[in-house]
């Protein structure tokens, strides 16, 4: 084996207990390739063969299995904290595309509770209430998700097993606030489906069913990330 592969196989075998997206294992595996390129470098110019210096190298190193485990905690912060930014973002695009939804098929904003605004559907004094908890959850769960993965870590016991853990509650929870307003929409189907705009309830739906799927997907590897620091 040259020195090449052998440090490719090792490296292999450290991407293979990576847990995550590819793209955190690529910035990893790149950062660690470098290292024992130096390191076998260094070996070279001590009079090693490339295939002696490469085994050195791998040696330095320690057992994958052990170096990918050291990984796992900055992976587990990445995919929370690129979880919960991508849902704070994309949130109030969504709920914009809501309101003029509703705007549009002639729901009449009033000073009064959700519910009691002409033309909001039958299903309102239920999922409004709901859809109000779950936002307060998902606000809740981003945030701590975001201070545990920032320079608030430092100060915050257990920062890396609590990120993962958040930031899937933040997608859960926005997973379920579109499911709240699909609800809505449903009921309003039901009740009075010639006042709805078809174009914009369109985009709002096709908005909401899109991150229902991503959402809860990124919150379930969220899960997996973090079962893999236990």
């Amino acid at each position: 084996m040259t020195g090449g592969a052998g440090i490719e196989a090792y490296l292999c075998q450290i991407a293979a207990a990576l847990p995550g997206p590819a793209r955190n294992r690529d910035d990893i595996i790149a950062e660690l390739r470098s290292g024992l390129l130096d390191a076998a470098d260094a070996y070279c110019a001590g009079g090693y063969t490339p295939g002696e210096a490469a085994a050195a190298a791998v040696a330095e190193f320690g057992d994958p299995r052990q170096v990918a485990a050291a990984f796992r905690p900055e992976i587990a912060a990445r995919q929370a904290r690129r979880l919960a930014l991508t849902l704070i973002t994309t949130g109030p695009l969504i709920g914009l595309l809501w309101i003029t939804a509703a705007t549009a098929s002639h729901v009449a904003i009033r000073d009064a509770p959700p519910w009691h605004w002409p033309g909001m559907p039958p299903a309102a004094p239920v999922a409004v209430p709901l859809f109000g908890a779950i936002f307060l959850t998902f606000v809740s769960a981003a945030a701590a998700t975001v201070a545990a993965t920032g320079p608030l870590a430092r100060w915050l016991p257990s920062s890396y097993r609590t990120a993962p853990a958040t930031a899937a509650i933040a997608g859960f929870a926005a997973a379920a606030a579109d499911l709240a307003a699909l609800i809505l929409l449903a009921s309003k189907l039901a009740s009075a489906p010639a006042s709805l705009a078809p174009v914009p309830v369109l985009a709002a739906a096709a908005a909401s069913l899109t991150r229902i799927t991503l959402a809860r997907r990124a919150a379930r590897h969220c899960m997996t990330a973090r079962a893999a620091l236990s």
